[in-house]
């Protein structure tokens, strides 16, 4: 029998968990993210169980969030830093997954299950039809991979009826619209210790399994002035982050202009596309999708975050 969903589920005490979860981001220049990922994590895991990496000693580590693990990391390599020049994104990519990575094995050393690891901007979700929350999900599922990935939603703002985020309210009641990603598609939930690509868009040497049970948000394009706020910022241009701003700007005009349709439909038909079409020179990334389709979010699921 399914699990049914349950509102406002207590959550168990660390310690009464069969299985330890720790779960794993890092900030830099975030302006609403943050707080929604320790809201979110931390009220399905604990915030002991939650380790932030503030990337930049320029930074500060963030207050008000007790309990919570912030590591504060430099952000430039050494050859910038002597250079003063900006780290490429690439580079940086790279260095912010080896960190994740070597985290990751280290709390497996001291007894953890399962490691989730994200950007700050990206949301794992149970599907409240079948589970109750994230954490009741792991705590049932009996690990036979290395990793699980949920379908990949990146949430976009319609800029044609929709105004900025309120970022003191729930995200997805603001929200009805996403692309199915399978860039977003992220081998996110670790089972063991594993090693991270750039971005965390896949696992070296290792293949990927899509839950039918999970989905990934992606909130990284949910309000148009925060997402393309940065993009004449001089220092991230000279680092490389120019095609990556002028993306987000076609996709939120690819989404002004499409017509959506229903989500739910859908979703299976992408997750074996993303695993059976998968390009050769690809193999462990999942397939793209043909379009991609703009979707209307499933009301369940916008109630969730």
């Amino acid at each position: 029998m399914r699990d049914q969903p349950v509102q406002d589920q207590p959550v168990p005490h660390q310690a009464e968990q069969s299985k330890k979860v720790a779960c794993i981001t890092t900030v830099r220049n975030d302006r609403i993210f943050l707080r929604k990922w320790i809201e979110y994590y931390g009220g399905n895991f604990g915030r002991q169980s939650l380790f932030v990496i503030i990337d930049g000693l320029d930074e500060a580590i963030p207050q008000g969030f007790d309990g919570v693990n912030f590591l504060h990391l430099r952000h430039r390599d050494w050859a910038a830093e002597i250079s003063n020049t900006p780290m490429r994104r690439v580079v940086m990519e790279h260095n912010r997954s080896r960190a994740i990575s070597d985290l990751a094995r280290t709390l497996w050393r001291y007894d953890c299950d399962a490691v989730i690891a994200t950007d700050v901007d990206e949301f794992l979700v149970a599907d409240p039809a079948k589970h109750s929350s994230l954490n009741a999900f792991i705590q049932g599922h009996k690990a036979r991979t290395a990793t699980l990935s949920g379908l990949g939603l990146d949430v976009v703002q319609d800029l044609k009826s929709e105004p900025a985020i309120d970022p003191s309210q729930p995200f997805l009641p603001q929200r009805r619209l996403a692309v199915v990603s399978n860039a977003y598609t992220k081998p996110v939930l670790a089972f063991k210790p594993v090693t991270w690509g750039a971005g965390l868009h896949r696992v070296k040497r290792r293949n990927f399994h899509i839950s039918p049970d999970l989905f990934m948000f992606h909130f990284g394009m949910i309000d148009y002035e925060t997402a393309m706020g940065r993009a004449n910022d001089p220092n991230l241009i000279a680092a490389g982050w120019g095609p990556h701003m002028q993306r987000r700007e076609v996709l939120f005009r690819m989404v002004e202009a499409a017509t959506p349709v229903e989500g739910e439909p859908m979703f299976d038909a992408a997750r074996r596309r993303m695993t059976w079409k998968r390009r050769l020179l690809a193999w462990n990334k999942p397939a793209p999708l043909p379009g991609p389709p703009v979707v209307i979010i499933p009301d369940r699921l916008r109630a969730v975050l």
